[in-house]
């Protein structure tokens, strides 16, 4: 029985892993929750209070911190996976694929962002001419896209090192398949089988008719004449006379073959001789 090796790339996590996953989860859940702490310290700080910070309703607060939020039960999934992982052989390419593809969609957009923020937005002249409130708007600001950029940069680079792992460390696993014979390769040798005894068959030209044998037309069997019954010896008989014995004649009375010494049937009719 041959084996066939199917390769599957598998790898483990470990504590680095781990470790990028978790501090990516808390700066995504940290942009995500800009908007309301950023009230709460702004009522606390400054002598104006205001009723929301960037987002008025629940609609818009999706709309803003939406790729936020997902970020933030991305990068959870991904910590409590490397942590499953963290000692095992468990993570595919797959898993590396997602690690990359999502959080670099989510760099590129928070990018975008941060750009329009530092050159559109007019950063430079809130904080060198603004009031402490705007500073404090424009950072706050900032710091909704900086800190998914940053947490997506860090979930990238360990879907980078899972990459890595998996291009230089295999998972085999034998399988049992039934080899071909090569074309070329000679027929095997029967074994010999033992053969059956014969046994003797039994002479039968005994009970062959003679030629000149006439035809049987009845198959009738006729009693023989019996002997008459001799008389008791007398008184005056001769005692060294020995006994008359009945013998068999040397023809069969009703075909004519010749029967054998002491033969009681004939072999050829069948009749009692």
């Amino acid at each position: 029985m041959a084996k066939k090796i199917y390769t599957k790339k598998l790898t483990y996590a470990g504590m680095s892993l781990c470790l990028l996953s978790f501090f990516a989860f808390i700066l995504s859940a940290a942009g995500a929750l800009a908007d309301p702490v950023g009230k709460l310290i702004y009522n606390n700080v400054f002598t104006n209070k205001i009723d929301f910070m960037f987002t008025p309703d629940i609609f818009a607060y999706v709309n803003i911190y939406g790729l936020s939020c997902a970020l933030v039960i991305f990068s959870l999934v991904v910590f409590f996976t490397c942590a499953r992982a963290k000692g095992k052989k468990k993570l595919d390419g797959a898993f590396a694929g997602f690690l990359i593809l999502f959080p670099l969609v989510v760099m590129i957009t928070k990018g975008v962002m941060i750009y329009y923020v530092l050159v559109k937005g007019h950063f430079s002249n809130a904080i060198t001419m603004g009031y402490d409130n705007d500073k404090f708007r424009v950072a706050l600001s900032l710091a909704d896209d900086v800190l998914p950029f940053i947490a997506a940069f860090l979930l990238f680079i360990g879907g980078l090192v899972i990459a890595g792992r998996l291009m230089g460390e295999d998972f085999a696993v034998e399988i049992p398949v039934a080899a071909k014979a090569p074309e070329n390769t000679p027929a095997p040798i029967p074994m010999a089988m033992p053969q059956e005894q014969s046994f003797a068959q039994p002479d039968m030209s005994q009970f062959r008719k003679p030629d000149n044998a006439e035809p049987v037309m009845s198959q009738s069997v006729t009693e023989p004449e019996q002997a008459e019954p001799t008389e008791a010896p007398t008184d005056t008989a001769d005692v060294t006379e020995q006994p008359v014995w009945q013998t068999t004649p040397e023809k069969c009375p009703h075909c004519g073959s010749d029967l054998k010494s002491g033969a009681k049937f004939c072999s050829v009719c069948g009749n009692k001789v």
